[in-house]
């Protein structure tokens, strides 16, 4: 009888430690969606948006999701798409652009650095087919409100920039 109170005892310590150690790691995962929930949602604390259509367009410097130093090509025509992993709406834009769609030039994803969004996350929605530059500071730089953002870049400067959520709605933007 003794001995099995003893090694009821020392189940219920060890379900204990497992269950303390599951809730770690649900309030860590928590935070961190928590985390990309705010850099996906709009931010509405600025009333007048300050377009960036027409200004020297800032470079794009950040790492790729294997940690390598990685930059949007400067000069010439190119679409920057401002994605999370976690948000719904980028889902599509994903899919599209690792099955090869491009919104009639060249495309590259940016991300939020890898501090703040999974570098194996946005590897895997890549797919390897999308060139990816991971920096919060070109989100910064570019204003982005909220994602799916684009920004259309031509000859060094911002042609066309805003949240889309529709293929569509992209082409029209990129002006094609």
């Amino acid at each position: 009888m003794g001995a099995a109170v003893v090694g009821l005892a020392c189940c219920v310590a060890l379900l204990a430690l497992l269950v303390a150690g599951l809730t770690r790691r649900v309030v860590r995962a928590e935070r961190l969606v928590d985390e990309l929930a705010t850099m996906a949602r709009p931010d509405t604390s600025r009333p007048e948006r300050d377009p960036l259509v027409g200004a020297e367009a800032p470079p794009v410097r950040g790492v790729d999701p294997a940690g390598v130093a990685a930059e949007a090509p400067a000069g010439g025509r190119l679409v920057l798409a401002f994605l999370t992993g976690g948000c719904s709406p980028c889902r599509a834009f994903w899919s599209a652009l690792a099955g090869g769609r491009r919104p009639g030039m060249p495309a590259v994803v940016v991300t939020p650095s890898p501090t703040t969004e999974s570098s194996r996350a946005v590897a895997a929605l890549a797919g390897g087919e999308v060139p990816v530059v991971m920096s919060s500071e070109a989100w910064l730089a570019y204003r982005v409100r909220g994602a799916p953002w684009f920004a259309v870049v031509d000859g060094g400067r911002v042609v066309a920039e805003g949240r889309v959520e529709r293929w569509e709605d992209l082409e029209a933007l990129a002006g094609r």
